[in-house]
């Protein structure tokens, strides 16, 4: 009976399989012949031995080396991830009981351990039973089926997810030697997060900062191309003054115009020394480093700004900060003129709060008015000092998702009179006639903090059960929803209007506009708004970049770090209203949508010629509005196929609702916009295939969890996985990364 060959190999498979057979190094030393079986050959096996590679002629020791480089860097990545993500249990996931020690026979391996270097790390999971471990060259590639395979893969929608993601904890690593840093529920994170990836890889190209020592507060926290300047020309310095007033001080009343002009006439007169004066000398500083920065992002030319401020800075060790009001005046210039320079380094959250414990300390909170032998300018400037500290609190936790710091209960929320600067001096008499000033201004933003307030308590609410102490709990969330809205609106309508307002008023407008897109977005409170409500944040991101573009147009935009936040999250916020209602999609003009995104992006643009962040977001963003853009043309292309001419006409662009503000209500156009900017249809010509939820045509919102879904929704969700660049920690270091800066933080 003949033999059966078939699984004998042929000698050319036998000296071939003979070369790739190594021994191993116990076998090689005592010069026996060992038989090449995995995980051990008989001779380890029966000595009770580890049975390692041995070391051969062709291939040296790279492959162990190879394995030994794996491990220390291994090593070296967890001492990082123990370091800068704390929360992070290193002790689960897979077992890491391996033996580091690759050479002697005297150490024994675990049963489950496999030693072989002559195959890649990728190789060796796919070798199973006994079979011998194939040649391959040095450079491997990764299984990319299998890895495309988990990815694709269908994701299990967690029910509890529409109530737990909308207010996820984020940790944000934002420097080399930093612990993470809380990043809450309305600063948008976790709609940055459902966006952006679903994967969060390391981005190596990001710029890693250092920590360094602090030898001395002006040089270390102020970076300026030329060191402190001097006093400019008196004409220029007034100038510098005005902008500073017009712009800054109708915003945040910090300074009375009249006292502070008549201050920098005596610093120009040397009727006041400098060195004994440092309150003095601080404030005029850093009010010509506020209208130098001002005026710089204006006519977009290089002002001195930070050498102004290194100029202030040199008298700021010597100001009484916590026990004067003209010391807490000071703070509060470092903290605004911080919020509008990138060159800072200080940490406006700790800022807020020194802040916050100067007006406890001096009892500002409190209504001391006339009644109690102080004058009226004490009385105002005091009331307008709280309320700017109140504001800026509001802001500042807002943006960062934080706890608000300063809260109503204990505060006499009173708000300052109609008073102008002019007449709190001596006997003036207000005007019956007078139109609105900028205190006009200053104090519609204050009731707008008030409602600030209002959202911050009831809608980002970690803790759902309110304790018998509290506040009453909110009964109804929708009723309270729909009377916020209410209030944005009266409060919208009655923004003055006076000549030569445009840029104020327009900031109130954003303002507004920005703290209604938070009401409407998914929140604590409020997770899974329901489609009538997202078209209508929708409509207020939108109008959020319209406002921007305004600006931007004429001139008047002040890049600052509200700017790249507000911009940002608007663009983000658009993004997800479109992918959970494509009603919106259908009923907006393609072109009209590409010149919002457009403009937004433009403003970024901008925004990045000062805010490193802002310029590494626009990037990001680009990505994810391109394949938006696709989507979007795939709806508009089938609801083009299926819908009646009459129906078909109403997606055209009505050129009654061609204008970059539209009017603030509820039935504002989805479709108005001028379509001269950039055109993004340039690339786009294959539509990406719809998900089944949208394929009926009559879905108008996707009956799903509203975050989940942008990480289980292939259709949409392959194309904004856009590379190492699209990655949560990327985007949030950008938008935080310069507000929270990881040098020492001020003191």
């Amino acid at each position: 009976m003949p033999e059966d060959t078939s699984s004998r190999p042929t000698p050319r498979q036998a000296r071939r399989t003979a070369r790739l057979r190594l021994a191993c190094s116990r076998c090689q030393r005592r010069k026996i012949r060992c038989d090449g079986q995995l995980p051990a050959c008989n001779n380890c096996k029966k000595a009770g031995v580890a049975c390692t590679d041995g070391e051969s002629v062709r291939l040296r020791d790279l492959p162990r080396a190879q394995i030994s480089n794996l491990i220390e860097r291994v090593k070296w990545l967890e001492s990082i991830v123990r370091e800068r993500c704390p929360d992070v249990d290193l002790s689960q996931g897979p077992s890491g009981d391996f033996d580091m020690e690759l050479d002697g026979d005297e150490t024994f391996a675990r049963d489950s351990t496999i030693r072989v270097s002559s195959a890649s790390p990728e190789d060796s999971l796919n070798l199973t039973g006994s079979h011998p471990p194939q040649a391959q060259p040095l450079q491997h590639s990764e299984p990319v089926q299998a890895i495309q395979a988990i990815r694709s893969g269908p994701r299990l929608v967690d029910p509890i997810a529409s109530s737990t993601l909308s207010h996820e904890i984020g940790m944000v690593s934002l420097g080399s030697s930093q612990d993470p840093k809380y990043i809450g529920p309305s600063s948008g994170y976790f709609l940055a997060r459902l966006m952006l990836t679903s994967n969060r890889q390391d981005d190596q190209s990001w710029p890693i900062r250092t920590g360094v020592s602090n030898p001395s507060i002006p040089t270390a926290l102020v970076e300026a191309m030329h060191g402190p300047m001097s006093l400019p020309s008196r004409h220029h310095a007034k100038q510098l003054a005005d902008n500073y007033f017009d712009v800054i001080n109708c915003q945040f009343p910090v300074l009375h115009q009249p006292s502070f002009m008549a201050l920098m006439d005596q610093m120009y007169e040397n009727r006041i020394d400098v060195e004994s004066t440092p309150t003095a000398t601080f404030q005029v500083f850093m009010v010509l480093a506020l209208g130098s920065t001002v005026l710089s992002r204006r006519v977009r030319a290089r002002l001195p700004g930070e050498s102004y401020c290194l100029s202030a800075m040199q008298s700021f060790d010597r100001i009484s900060i916590d026990s004067s009001i003209p010391g807490l005046q000071c703070l509060l210039l470092l903290t605004v003129f911080t919020m509008h320079s990138s060159n800072m380094r200080l940490n406006v959250w700790y800022l807020n709060y020194q802040c916050i414990a100067a007006v406890l300390d001096l009892g500002l909170q409190r209504d001391i008015n006339t009644n109690a032998g102080i004058s009226l300018l004490e009385q105002e400037m005091r009331t307008r000092i709280f309320w700017v500290v109140f504001t800026l609190d509001r802001m500042i936790a807002t943006m960062m998702g934080r706890p608000i710091g300063l809260r109503d209960e204990a505060c006499d929320l009173r708000l300052p009179q109609h008073l102008e600067d002019v007449s709190l001096q001596g006997s003036l008499q207000p005007s019956l006639n007078q139109p609105p000033g900028h205190m006009a201004f200053s104090i519609h933003l204050f009731r707008l903090a008030k409602l600030n307030s209002e959202f911050k308590y009831v809608a980002n609410s970690i803790v759902r059960d309110t304790p018998r102490y509290a506040y009453p709990a909110v009964i109804d969330i929708n009723e309270w929803q729909q009377g916020m809205l209410e209030q944005l609106d009266e409060w919208y309508s009655q923004i003055p209007n006076t000549p030569d307002s445009d840029y104020i008023r327009t900031i109130c407008q954003i303002r507004c506009y920005g703290l209604r897109m938070l009401v409407l977005r998914p929140s604590p409170a409020i997770p899974n708004p329901s489609p009538e409500i997202l078209k209508k944040c929708f409509r207020a991101a939108l109008e959020v970049i319209r406002l921007f573009d305004h600006l931007y147009k004429k001139n008047l935009l002040i890049h600052t770090w509200n700017t790249c936040h507000s911009a940002v999250l608007s663009i983000i916020t658009m993004l997800y209203c479109l992918k959970m209602v494509p009603e919106i999609a259908k009923q907006t003009a393609l072109d009209a949508l590409m010149s919002d995104f457009s403009a937004g992006l433009g403003v970024l643009a901008a925004t990045g010629e000062h805010w490193s962040g802002a310029k590494r977001c626009r990037d990001i963003l680009d990505d994810m509005i391109r394949a938006t853009i696709r989507w979007v043309k795939d709806i508009s292309n089938q609801a083009f196929d299926v819908e009646p001419p009459a129906q078909r006409r109403s997606l055209r662009l009505d050129p009654a609702h061609s204008h970059t503000m539209s009017s603030y209500n509820e039935g504002a156009s989805l479709v108005g916009a001028e379509p001269h900017r950039l055109n993004f249809s340039e690339g786009f010509t294959q539509p990406l295939p719809l998900s089944s939820a949208t394929e009926n045509g009559s879905e108008s919102f996707l009956h799903q969890d509203p975050f989940e879904s942008f990480l289980a929704n292939t259709a949409f969700g392959d194309p904004m996985h856009t590379g190492d660049n699209a990655n949560l920690d990327s985007i949030m270091r950008g938008l935080f990364d310069d507000f929270i800066p990881t040098y020492p933080s001020f003191t």
